[in-house]
């Protein structure tokens, strides 16, 4: 049926009525709720909207008796991420300009991936702020899957600019959880992957990765990191730097352990489009980007104990120009915990090559990061590799992707760490690196000593702008 509304009949008449098609629920930018202020304007917007509330309750004998001290400070830092997230939104608009946020208590305790600003007090300060036409408070309807939101009033954001709020004045809270251990519910097949965060207790290595980690973040924190406006959507802050791991565990996996994946993720320039990172302005400089090539494949060879032949590992007879499904395909296979009957639906086939996807961004080719050639069967694509790399056999169906990932990891954790010691800011692209273009020496020569250091084999390392 192609109309917009359905047809009813209404058999009490004799004629038909109209039902109007159930409206989608919206999807707003969840609430950040490790967002602080830095000493300088936000902080002071942050304190003059405590004393706006304060005299607000006050005035209205809202608050009957004052707070104790604790929970005064607790309060504090509520009303200051609050102003941080609607201060952010103004700067840079969220999309569709709403935060979602949660107005319930919820159903469980708080884990160490909640900060102390969310629970059962953060909904009666929202409520306060929307009394002084601090925020729009928007409530869902009836529509299942839809949360509520907040939006800066115009007035706020009148303030916000008045007072010469600008992107550098954000912070995060230290204690923020930069160790992300989920587990996944659903591994194979066509549907996404869903994955449920594990409130895991610490051991010696969760709090070694952490320390690590954090020292990496507090490095680029400081480091001079720029990007160019380009005028482009979505907007861009240079000052979103930090980085997580995140870790996995699979479904019939009962005990933390944090040796799966572990990939960084995180910071402003891991989604940006390529054509968009020449804005990326590192010590003042242009950057250049680093990757290993063929990585995840010589990371098999490597586990299996065998040398990699010469030359592209993704250059397979038959599949010419097809390179990027040839890669897709090879992951695939790696991170299959039994037999692939069917591509994932990311996967174009016979959609166009990678040279149409290229030369017309237009092209359905574009629209897939991944092609192979009409007729490019599961079973037609893995013989054609096999032929050429017939010892891969042995590391297909194993899941042995998520091992590869946490030596592709600890690799770039070693290299981030190396390079910092030189202070040189790098921005991690999982297997790759933004660097400041004068560093490409000093950061190709750490990429492959890293590599060698925890393979035994040589990773060639190539410079991609």
């Amino acid at each position: 049926m192609n109309n917009i509304q359905a047809i009813t009949p209404d058999y009490t008449t004799g004629t038909s009525r109209r039902r109007k098609q159930p409206r989608e629920p919206q999807r707003y930018q969840w609430f950040d709720q490790w967002l602080i202020a830095k000493p300088g304007p936000l902080k002071v917007l942050a304190e003059n909207t405590i004393r706006f509330l304060d005299h607000h309750e006050e005035y209205t004998g809202k608050r009957k008796r004052a707070r104790r001290a604790l929970d005064q400070q607790s309060y504090h830092q509520r009303v200051e991420t609050i102003v941080c997230n609607l201060a952010r939104a103004v700067l840079l608009p969220p999309p569709k300009g709403r935060i979602a946020v949660p107005l319930g208590h919820g159903n469980r305790g708080r884990s160490r991936y909640d900060s102390t600003v969310m629970g059962k007090t953060f909904s009666p300060t929202l409520y306060l702020l929307e009394d002084i036409d601090f925020l729009d408070l928007q409530r869902p309807g009836v529509i299942r899957g839809e949360v509520s939101s907040i939006a800066p009033s115009a007035w706020f954001a009148r303030k916000v600019v008045e007072m010469g709020v600008s992107l550098s004045d954000f912070d995060r809270r230290e204690e923020e959880e930069v160790i992300i251990l989920s587990r996944h519910k659903r591994d194979t097949g066509r549907t996404r992957v869903q994955r449920e965060r594990i409130d895991y207790t610490d051991t010696a290595t969760s709090r070694s990765y952490r320390d690590d980690l954090k020292r990496i973040n507090a490095f680029l924190r400081t480091a001079d990191i720029d990007f160019l406006d380009d005028g482009q959507e979505p907007r861009i802050d240079p000052f979103d730097r930090t980085l997580r791991r995140r870790f996995v565990l699979f479904s019939n996996q009962k005990e933390a352990r944090f040796d799966q994946s572990g990939r960084l993720f995180g910071g402003f320039w891991q989604n940006l489009k390529s054509e968009r990172r020449k804005n990326i302005r590192i010590n003042g400089e242009p950057v250049a980007v680093l990757d290993y090539s063929s990585m995840f494949t010589r990371l098999a060879y490597a586990e299996l104990g065998e040398l990699p032949p010469p030359g592209d590992l993704y250059a397979i007879p038959g599949f010419e120009n097809y390179r990027s499904g040839i890669k897709f395909a090879m992951s695939c296979f790696l991170f299959d915990g039994g037999h692939r009957r069917a591509w994932p639906i990311e996967v174009g086939i016979g959609v166009g090559d990678d040279e149409t996807a290229k030369l017309d961004k237009d092209s359905e080719a574009a629209t897939y990061d991944s092609r192979l050639p009409a007729g490019a069967t599961v079973a037609k694509t893995k013989a054609a590799i096999l032929r050429v790399h017939p010892i891969l056999e042995r590391a297909w169906g194993r899941r042995l992707g998520y091992k590869l990932m946490f030596r592709e990891s600890e690799i770039m954790m070693d290299v981030l760490s190396a390079l910092a010691a030189e202070g040189v800011p790098a921005l991690c692209l999982h297997d790759g690196l933004i660097i400041p273009a004068s560093a490409r020496g000093l950061a190709a020569s750490t990429m492959a000593e890293c590599a060698l250091r925890h393979t035994g084999i040589d990773f060639p390392v190539a410079v991609k702008t």
